[in-house]
């Protein structure tokens, strides 16, 4: 009778944790191709970040490159030494500029340290070999994320709205999740982790266009002062060494392409807020996706678009 009423109890117990297991992996554990866009999309992120580094140094340095094109017009004597005085002047102010523009360039690597972070979450949460330990490393970086938030704000644009601080709630959405099926707690973290940070991204990637639309403005209007400042050049000595000219149509190379790149880097960041947007709508609830998301798609295209933009300007 007793190991009868044993093996009864064995039985129900089973019953009831198939039960558990089947509310936990059929109801609310995201479906395969529910976790496959996601790694389509942090996929997406990492190559998105090696995008925009380095737009403003680049028109920094061109930036100093006109400056001391200009230097080329102006004659010297040794008996007088204005403008020699001038032009070591000239020179102080195309360095001061460089590192004025320098300036443009931190806010943007301080914007991708912020998605480069939100990158790494995204990556162990989707992980194939995703443990306890991963999760905890997850909260950790999480952490980190606000760090790098409150770093961005201090030095932010002026137009740029600030980032909310969403690293918190994101720890404790991983941290809160503990005890659970470990596939479950897995897909509840990345569920509610991608919900947390959608108001970030949405105002990381506004502010992201707000800079590339800006240095975009900046490139096309050098193209114009090279233009001018070449043909003063050409006008005044007559001839022209095979070394300025070279030096022009690098400046000029790289204007026109990085001009292309900081359309491309806004238009892309317009996709990105989409794609993740979408993300968290795909993301609600358990379902299966028959179909690729299209505004991961979408960003794909963009980001590649502008990868094979950025490889010019290396040439």
């Amino acid at each position: 009778m007793i190991r009868s009423t044993s093996r009864v109890f064995v039985v129900v117990h089973m019953a009831l944790l198939a039960v558990c297991l089947f509310a936990f992996t059929g109801c609310a554990v995201l479906t395969t191709s529910q976790v496959r866009e996601v790694k389509r999309f942090s996929e997406a992120t990492d190559a998105y970040t090696e995008l925009p580094g380095g737009l403003a140094r680049s028109y920094g340095v061109l930036a100093r490159n006109t400056s001391l094109l200009a230097l080329s017009r102006k004659e010297f004597s040794a008996s007088d030494t204005t403008n020699a005085n001038r032009a070591w002047q000239e020179i102080g102010q195309a360095y001061e500029t460089e590192q004025t523009l320098a300036a443009a360039a931190e806010r943007m690597d301080r914007a991708l340290a912020v998605l480069k972070i939100y990158s790494q979450i995204l990556s162990q949460l989707v992980s194939d070999d995703y443990t306890n330990a991963l999760g905890e490393s997850s909260a950790k970086l999480s952490t980190s994320l606000n760090s790098a938030i409150d770093a961005y704000n201090k030095n932010k644009e002026p137009a740029a709205n600030p980032l909310p601080a969403v690293g918190g709630n994101i720890a404790e959405s991983i941290r809160l999740a503990g005890g659970l099926y470990i596939r479950h707690r897995q897909a509840r973290i990345l569920k509610d982790t991608i919900a947390e940070a959608n108001p970030l991204i949405q105002a990381l990637m506004g502010n992201v266009k707000i800079i590339a639309e800006n240095q975009a403005q900046d490139f096309k209007a050098y193209e114009s002062k090279l233009k001018t400042e070449f043909m003063q050049v050409a006008d005044e000595n007559r001839r022209l060494t095979v070394t300025t000219i070279a030096v022009v149509y690098d400046d000029l190379s790289r204007a026109y392409a990085g001009e292309a790149l900081a359309k491309k880097v806004g238009e892309a960041a317009t996709a990105y807020a989409a794609a993740h947007q979408a993300l968290v709508d795909k993301t609600r609830e358990r379902m299966d996706l028959k179909e690729l998301i299209a505004e991961i798609q979408a960003l794909r295209s963009e980001v590649k678009a502008a990868q094979e933009i950025k490889a010019t300007m290396g040439k």
